[in-house]
């Protein structure tokens, strides 16, 4: 039923108006049920799809589905709770369309989101995240960690999984002819149901891009997106700025990314104003560049953030970002935005015309943003707490590198896997038929059933109308098979995980402590903090006959004379290794080809007993080129060049040590010097 224009206008200066969201929403609908456009019906989960365009297209996360799915199942199920849905489009192109991001929805859950049956003729708007918890359960399916879990068939659960309850349900012909009002339609359902989620600063900034698309002004589209349940309000400005800035032109391609990356990794967390200020304000020295592709890069990053507190992401900070901005990381910066500039247009120019989420984007997107995770970690020197903390990064090159060996992995998508292949249902032999009913069941995939066998995975090896083959394989024992009768092929789920193998022999000798690089580094670690603290208790010394340290401020004095080359101070403290390419510190030992910064414990300043006193840190450097009685060498212990300080003459009684300021150092300070005018 087409939508006649009096009624589009009528509808649109509803959702225009300034009432609150839900008696907008309310109206609307009311307008849409008088004109026959609208009906309350009860539903099924197994009817229901999620709607493209929910939250802004990222439609839901399985991570959050399961989260609010175990909070539904802890309050109680609400049925009376506001439930709006679309009817599927009576276009055959676009109903397909519509089918098929859900499955790729499905598909990228890896089993965690029940799979769509094909039956289905409705896309939700509202209680999304329940129906799609609701199909889980009735499908069995298991958790984005691999569990099952088993809900008492008493829960009012079931009872809304097997009679349903009643839905708004808004004919197909409304979005075509208003194709924002669905994001109207969301904004209204975060505001009323308390199962549901508020919206976080990516969705609220695909709901703007998505708005404006659609001809919006930014001011109108950020006001919309603010009349819900909105986390994220303060931020909403930053937000705005940042889609009209940095999300890659008018069809948002970076901001597309960064919804589809983020949907990969866990529960959707808050990234918090003071983050999004910094990511959408920060300003570089540098007139020429925006740096916009660093910008998705560290917004990319905090999505993989697995530090959070109160519900918001802690991995970045507002001053991580600033820090970015100084002059003296400008350069690696302006290098990083260069690579990832080259690459973004290289993942841009792999993409299927016309489309941005098929399989082959998917790959891509990953890529894309397992290189933006790792410049970030790098440029912030974070890699301990980011995915790759066991891989060790050396240089923006070599993270480049890892970027080309990842994308040139991507798999073809071939003619046959793109189009669906026809079938004959009529003349279709039984074993086929089990297979067009059950799509997830294929010859040599791996499989599951938990309740029967456990946690143990099996090979579907064959298939025919007496049913089908299956093969455990354990370590080192006999294979197992069994043999499934085709009606029970469908309770079996594919396995999140692989079977179990016994490793190449190659591989486990390198990963062997004896010859893999991480443990040497450690053996390698350990012999230089050995032989520092030896050579400390063989050279440094501790006399406090001889020696005496003050505060206010700190220094180091010589209570009686001390004889030319009689004192040594070996600077004692934390060793870590220094990366590859990057400047040695002053003090830094030279062992087993490589430089080992040596750091400062903390200093007992005030005589509290709160730290250490090691004398090497107390003894100052002297202000003037003629002043100090200790210069900085090496001595040899062990397998190590160790810097000490030593004293080349006599230090007198009552004398403060001093380090004397280092040749090339006052050779610079003189020459800045500027010379007097006479």
């Amino acid at each position: 039923m087409a939508v006649p224009p009096a009624v589009v206008q009528e509808v649109e200066a509803i959702v225009n108006g300034r009432e609150p969201v839900n008696t907008r929403v309310t109206k609307v609908l009311q307008v849409l049920e008088h004109h026959g456009l609208c009906q309350q019906q009860t539903l099924v989960p197994s009817q229901v799809l999620c709607h493209p365009s929910n939250r802004g297209g990222q439609m839901v996360s399985h991570f959050d589905v399961w989260a609010k799915g175990h909070q539904l199942l802890a309050v109680g199920l609400q049925v009376h709770l506001l439930s709006i849905c679309l009817q599927m489009s009576t276009d055959p192109q676009k109903r397909q369309q519509q089918v098929w991001r859900n499955q790729q929805l499905v598909q990228e859950s890896k089993g965690s989101l029940a799979p769509v049956s094909g039956a289905e003729g409705y896309l939700s708007l509202a209680s999304s995240h329940t129906t799609a918890f609701l199909r889980c359960l009735e499908h069995g399916t298991t958790d984005p960690s691999g569990k099952a879990i088993s809900v008492p068939k008493t829960d009012p659960v079931w009872s809304a999984i097997q009679t349903g309850w009643r839905w708004h349900v808004v004919a197909s012909s409304v979005e075509e002819a208003m194709p924002s009002l669905p994001q109207f339609f969301q904004v209204g359902a975060n505001s009323g149901n308390a199962i549901g989620r508020a919206t976080s600063e990516l969705e609220a900034a695909c709901q703007i891009a998505i708005q404006v698309q659609m001809g919006a002004s930014l001011e109108s589209a950020i006001q919309s997106v603010a009349s819900g349940e909105v986390a994220c309000r303060q931020s909403l400005p930053a937000i705005g700025h940042y889609v009209s800035r940095y999300s890659g032109g008018t069809s948002f391609p970076l901001l597309k990314f960064l919804s589809h990356f983020s949907s990969t990794y866990g529960t959707t967390c808050m990234m918090g104003q003071d983050f999004m200020e910094a990511l959408s304000h920060t300003t570089f020295p540098d007139p020429g560049n925006l740096y916009p592709l660093l910008r998705t890069a560290l917004w990319a990053t905090q999505c993989t953030s697995t530090k959070q507190q109160d519900g918001f992401a802690r991995l970045l900070t507002r001053a991580d970002v600033q820090r970015l901005s100084s002059p003296q990381n400008m350069e690696s910066v302006r290098t990083a935005e260069s690579m990832l500039s080259d690459s973004w247009k290289l993942v841009q120019s792999q993409l299927p015309e016309g489309t941005s989420t098929n399989a082959g984007s998917n790959h891509l997107y990953k890529c894309f943003g397992k290189f933006c995770v790792r410049a970030i970690l790098f440029l912030t020197k974070k890699e301990k707490l980011g995915p790759d903390a066991q891989q060790k990064l050396e240089s923006l090159a070599q993270i480049l590198d890892l970027f080309t060996q990842d994308v040139s992995k991507v798999k073809q998508a071939t003619p046959a896997a793109e189009a669906k292949t026809i079938k004959d249902a009529v003349s279709a032999q039984p074993w086929e038929a089990t297979l067009l009913q059950n799509t997830h069941i294929k010859v040599g995939d791996q499989y599951t059933l938990p309740k029967e066998h456990g946690a143990k995975v099996y090979q579907l090896l064959q298939i025919n109308n007496e049913g089908g083959t299956l093969e455990h394989r354990p370590v080192l024992q006999a294979p197992e098979t069994v043999h499934v009768p085709l009606a029970g092929l469908g309770k079996w789920r594919v396995s999140r995980h692989s079977m179990p193998a016994i490793g190449p022999a190659d591989i486990i000798t390198r990963g062997l402590p004896s010859s893999h690089a991480m443990a040497q580094e450690d053996f390698q670690k350990a012999a230089v903090v050995t032989a520092l603290h030896q050579c400390y208790q063989e050279q440094s010394v501790e006399d406090l006959e001889l020696l005496c340290m003050a505060s206010s401020p700190q220094a180091l004095y010589a209570k009686k004379a001390i004889a030319s080359k009689k004192l040594k101070l070996v600077p004692l403290g934390s060793i870590s290794k220094v990366k590859t390419g990057q400047k040695p510190p002053k003090l830094a030992i030279q062992a087993f080809g490589h430089d080992w910064a040596i750091g400062s414990w903390k200093q007992d300043l005030q005589f509290q007993a709160e730290g250490t006193i090691v004398p090497f840190f107390w003894c100052r450097t002297a202000e003037g080129e003629d002043e100090g009685n200790m210069v900085l060498t090496t001595i040899k212990q062990g397998p190590c060049t160790v810097p000490i300080l030593h004293n080349p003459a006599k230090i007198q009684a009552n004398e403060q040590i001093l380090q004397k300021v280092e040749e090339e150092a006052a050779t610079s300070a003189s020459a800045k010097k500027k010379p007097r005018k006479g």
